[in-house]
């Protein structure tokens, strides 16, 4: 199963990241509001210039093709993500990707995973609801809204 496959590759992946990941605590103050200190002390990200993605091409067979050749800037797995250095900097970005740490957290490896499918394969990557969700917040957080509980969020949406 493809999925499960998957799964397993990020776990492989987080932990070999782990050592040269920084702790998203750095964004307690700006993040007050949207996310807890506790739960960004939970969450990593990791600058790189090659996103990692995975060699599994079972993965095309269950639509995942398009997602897998995307040149994206930055992309989560569970509770860690990667970006490019070029976004480094862009809090729009980092908001985005905590969403998904959310999601991930509120589905489970294997659930976030199946349904990220489902939703790519029903709706397209740029309608995907999954993404959608970290989109608006981003912008969102961009325009100066006022702040909102983002683990409240997606437990109401999820």
């Amino acid at each position: 199963m493809p999925i499960k496959q998957f799964d397993e590759w990020i776990d492989k992946i987080v932990s070999e990241y782990e050592g040269q990941a920084q702790s998203c605590s750095k964004f307690s103050g700006v993040f007050s509001g949207y996310y807890s200190p506790e739960y960004l002390a939970g969450c990593k990200f990791v600058v790189t210039d090659t996103i990692p993605k995975p060699d599994i091409p079972e993965l095309r067979q269950i639509g995942l093709g398009d997602f897998l050749d995307m040149d994206c800037g930055a992309i989560t797995y569970k509770h860690m993500y990667f970006m490019k250095p070029q976004h480094q900097e862009n809090l729009e970005i980092h908001i985005h990707e905590l969403m998904h740490t959310v999601q991930w957290d509120q589905l489970g490896g294997i659930g976030f995973l199946e349904r990220y499918v489902q939703e790519i394969n029903e709706y397209g990557y740029d309608d995907a609801p999954l993404e959608n969700m970290a989109y608006d917040l981003g912008r969102s957080f961009k325009s100066g809204s006022v702040a909102t509980d983002v683990v409240k969020l997606v437990r109401q949406k999820i």
